[in-house]
């Protein structure tokens, strides 16, 4: 299966206003860029904040897949559920954080707070709070807690469930806190089977694994159907830097509360 769009059933039209004075987050025009160097290869690259810094090799070809699809969702999402730049911030969480690089592009696209949550079991999420206060950023939060305790009251205009599904057993239940928790919009990312492509296909744990799930492309978006979700928009593509067709698949999906 080659890079496509999945899912596109709303046209939209987009109106800007240029305000120069309504700036929610930006970068420090003197930023060191080698201000993170200190903290060693990180899980991601933060070239789009203006700084250089070391990545740890395996994550590098996957945040090149993934980071236009997910960084263009974040932006329509906050985008779209701005009211007033000045009286109504857009408030942003992201679960399975772990390095928090997401919740922090979504601090530089001006949501407050930015909240990014992750049990931290592999230490992915130690030094997010020293990097956003490195790059200037305001706003960026962190709570280190199991997705599973989630609830409605843990409310957001915008939540962005990233890379976590697939490591999880009950990725359905997951998903419908991630959606209670939604205000306004959904962001879902995982990793899906390259190697079944039923329709019904599902499994847990994942092939290969003690821990996880894996579903198809084709029945991932089954199973959105069957809940109900809105999908307003759709992608498919290939994870290059992994290397069993289990774990090469990713969807992405922007969901709008309705």
């Amino acid at each position: 299966m080659t890079s496509q769009r999945l899912i596109m059933r709303s046209r939209y039209v987009t109106v800007t206003r240029r305000d120069d004075n309504l700036r929610a987050a930006q970068i420090p025009p003197s930023m060191d860029p080698h201000v993170l160097d200190d903290l060693g290869p990180l899980y991601h690259d933060y070239r789009l904040f203006g700084v250089t810094n070391g990545q740890i090799p395996n994550f590098v070809v996957n945040q090149r897949v993934k980071e236009p699809i997910l960084l263009g969702y974040i932006a329509l999402a906050i985008g779209k559920s701005r009211g007033s730049v000045v009286d109504q911030p857009v408030s942003f969480a992201e679960l399975f954080c772990a390095d928090g690089y997401f919740t922090m592009l979504a601090s530089l696209l001006g949501a407050n707070p930015a909240v990014g949550i992750d049990s931290n079991r592999d230490g992915w999420s130690d030094n997010m709070l020293e990097v956003a206060r490195r790059l200037g950023l305001q706003g960026v939060q962190f709570q280190q807690r199991d997705v599973n305790t989630l609830g409605e009251a843990d409310a957001y205009d915008v939540v962005a469930n990233l890379g976590g599904l697939y490591h999880v057993p009950n990725p359905v239940e997951i998903l419908r806190k991630s959606w209670k928790m939604a205000r306004k919009y959904l962001i879902v990312q995982t990793v899906v089977s390259m190697a079944n492509d039923s329709e019904t296909y599902f499994e847990t744990p994942a092939p290969g694994w003690q821990h996880g799930s894996r579903y198809s492309a084709k029945s991932f978006i089954n199973m959105l159907r069957s809940e109900g979700y809105r999908v307003i928009d759709g992608h498919f593509n290939v994870l290059e830097g992994n290397q069993r067709p289990e774990d090469r698949g990713s969807v992405y999906f922007l969901i709008e509360k309705t």
